[in-house]
């Protein structure tokens, strides 16, 4: 009888052992990405700057010592099969959701080979069909307050999507912090248009947040969050066009 019952709780031991693990192992990144060429990205000086610029119709592309980041909209001109062969190289892809109706799944980015691109959950329809081409894109789709942790060298980067204002559950877009061991950089890549009247919510709603790129057919809209933080700047604070020149940024001390 007695070992009958020391058998019992060595089995309600294991089991409380392994929930405890498999709790464990949900806590932290949904991805975790390694990339190669960290020998470029180890050259780049510790307070090198970085840079966000327009790289097309409705594409934004992100440096930061060593990594490129390239952001597009599903509903933007650039975003077609004939467009992404022309599109500049990166480490990383993030496609923000296009306005319902315009939203042509991912079968434009069949062509970009096993780079690694962030979408918003579900995808199953555009992966349907990327699957039927010879190395389709590694696709790492995302709900809300899931993460994805890369590195590259000593050049880290955390993607977090995040939700709208209270009550929200869907992806509102996705919070990319850029940096190394001792500083980073926090860029707001919106996935839902927003006006010159909201800068100051989203401003509130973001306070981490330096800086937001804002959809826009033709030209992403950069606004600066912490100005727009400030009660007495908020009426100035007004999205501005990103340019081909871009918009340099250092990485702050956390």
């Amino acid at each position: 009888m007695g070992n009958r019952y020391g058998w019992r709780a060595a089995i309600v031991l294991a089991l409380l052992a392994l929930g405890c693990r498999v709790g464990l192992a949900q806590i932290g990144p949904r991805y975790v990405i390694e990339l190669a060429g960290a020998g470029q990205a180890a050259q780049a000086e510790p307070t090198a700057p970085g840079r966000v610029q327009l790289a097309g119709k409705g594409l934004a592309l992100i440096r930061f010592q060593g990594l490129t980041i390239l952001t597009v909209g599903a509903d933007a001109d650039a975003y077609s099969a004939e467009a992404a062969r022309q599109w500049p190289a990166a480490d990383l892809l993030l496609v923000t959701p296009a306005s319902a109706g315009h939203y042509g799944g991912v079968a434009p980015l069949a062509s970009l080979g096993k780079l690694p691109v962030i979408v918003v959950e579900p995808v199953a329809a555009g992966l349907a069909s990327a699957k039927s081409v010879l190395r389709p894109p590694q696709f790492y789709p995302m709900q809300t307050w899931d993460s994805l942790h890369l590195r590259k060298g000593k050049t880290r980067l955390r993607v977090t999507a995040l939700p709208g204002p209270p009550g929200s559950v869907n992806v509102a877009g996705f919070m990319l912090e850029v940096g190394n061991s001792w500083a980073s950089y926090r860029l707001y890549i919106s996935c839902e248009p927003v006006g010159a009247d909201a800068a100051g919510m989203l401003a509130q709603r973001l306070p981490g947040a330096d800086l937001a790129l804002l959809p826009d057919r033709n030209a992403p809209l950069l606004l600066a969050l912490q100005r727009a933080a400030v009660p007495a700047a908020r009426a100035a604070a007004r999205p501005a066009a990103l340019t081909e020149a871009g918009h340099a940024f250092k990485a702050i001390k956390r």
